[in-house]
């Protein structure tokens, strides 16, 4: 089951209790039952007196929780409130904010931020490790205001490097849209320092097909990239109103993401999940 296809109802009564919450991550996280991060034994004795089981292994007797090693580790939030939360940021083309977690799962704004950008933060830990392969194609294109004809950035102008891996077909196959902090504040151009800098970080070094289009004025512009990023930038001001230069790559990596595993028709929470309990690295 795709449980990022259900509604937001019917996520809250499939998971309509911590027992089944604590079973799903018990069989998420060791599928083929418990296995010691240590020794890898496979039998454990269980403490079930706290508030979630403790198991220690019978040959080393290493102790682990169901949390260890995921981003809900030392956190006192209830596992129903972190699925729901991975779950709403799971939702196709929508997201969610912390005032509108904060609300759902009753918990305060502080601790709904937080528990969103841990899960931001899997996302870009994740793509860091998926690097463009095949033929690549790098744009520019820009976050902010309406489109500025002068040669001078707006101050609410942001710059960006969209890329992708490109198909026999020409079409995008994996998508990363990275935000371009130029030395000079209000400089309206992309060096090749920058350019230089996203092809390092994010492309496989046996690259040898790269078409790099950064100017914003010519008409040779690889339009499917522009496009994306003109649906990153409306998602972006849609669903949060706005976002500012310090969070904004955390945006772009979670829209990013979304369309990745959508294009590879994947599901998005049950991915986005393994990733926050540590059990995948990447989007592959």
């Amino acid at each position: 089951m795709d449980l990022s296809s259900l509604s937001y109802e019917q996520f809250h009564t499939y998971f309509s209790s911590e027992d089944i919450c604590i079973n799903f991550l018990y069989q998420a996280k060791w599928p083929e039952g418990f296995l010691c991060p240590r020794c890898e034994h496979r039998h454990a004795y269980v403490t079930t007196t706290r508030r979630l089981p403790l198991y220690e292994c019978s040959r080393c007797r290493f102790q682990v929780s169901l949390l260890s090693g995921t981003i809900m580790e030392g956190s006192r939030t209830e596992l129903r409130k972190w699925l729901l939360a991975i779950f709403l940021i799971s939702r196709t083309h929508i997201g969610t904010t912390a005032m509108e977690l904060s609300r759902l799962i009753k918990v305060t704004y502080k601790t709904a931020w937080l528990i969103l950008h841990k899960i931001r933060t899997s996302i870009l830990q994740a793509d860091n490790q998926s690097l463009l392969t095949g033929s690549v194609q790098i744009n520019s294109a820009i976050y902010g205001k309406p489109f500025n004809p002068t040669v001078h950035k707006h101050h609410q102008e942001h710059l960006l490097l969209a890329g992708s891996s490109i198909n026999d077909s020409g079409e995008p196959t994996y998508i990363k849209i990275k935000h371009v902090i130029p030395a000079y504040p209000r400089s309206r151009h992309i060096s090749k320092s920058d350019i230089s800098t996203f092809q390092e970080q994010h492309i496989e070094p046996t690259v040898n097909e790269i078409h790099k289009i950064t100017g914003f004025y010519t008409p040779k512009r690889q339009r499917p990239l522009l496009e994306i990023a003109k649906q990153a930038s409306t998602w972006i001001n849609t669903t949060f109103h706005g976002i500012g230069a310090r969070h904004l790559q955390s945006y772009l990596d979670e829209f990013c993401y979304r369309i990745n595993l959508i294009a590879s028709k994947m599901p998005v929470f049950d991915n986005l999940f393994k990733l926050c309990i540590g059990n995948i690295n990447a989007v592959t």
